[in-house]
């Protein structure tokens, strides 16, 4: 599926944002990548990497902004090759979901 199509499906939207990440699959011994954010919403992100992990994926997001670190579960959605993939976050904690939240809000006022 197009990322055309899942943004058409997207009930809540996503932000701009350019922040530091990294992934780490989380199945044990899971390989680590250092990404970057380019979008950002309360149910997931798109990640810019060229070297994507297969959907179905679960991962860990640690997003680096403002000073702040978030770590957000997640699992892979969907993959562009040599450009990037679609996270769908899972259970996020109620503190880790605080920090999205302010990012948002202030994504949301500029």
């Amino acid at each position: 599926m197009s990322e055309q199509s899942f943004a058409d499906k997207r009930k809540i939207p996503r932000f701009a944002l350019v922040a530091e990440a990294e992934i780490t699959e989380r199945r044990r011994g899971g390989s680590r990548l250092r990404v970057r954010i380019s979008e950002l919403g309360v149910g997931g992100c798109y990640v810019d990497t060229l070297n994507s992990l297969p959907p179905s994926t679960e991962i860990l997001v640690r997003i680096e902004h403002g000073g702040v670190a978030c770590e957000l579960p997640g699992t892979v959605l969907y993959v562009h090759e040599g450009l990037g993939m679609g996270v769908q976050f899972g259970d996020v904690p109620a503190d880790q979901r605080a920090i999205l939240d302010a990012w948002l809000a202030e994504m949301a006022e500029s």
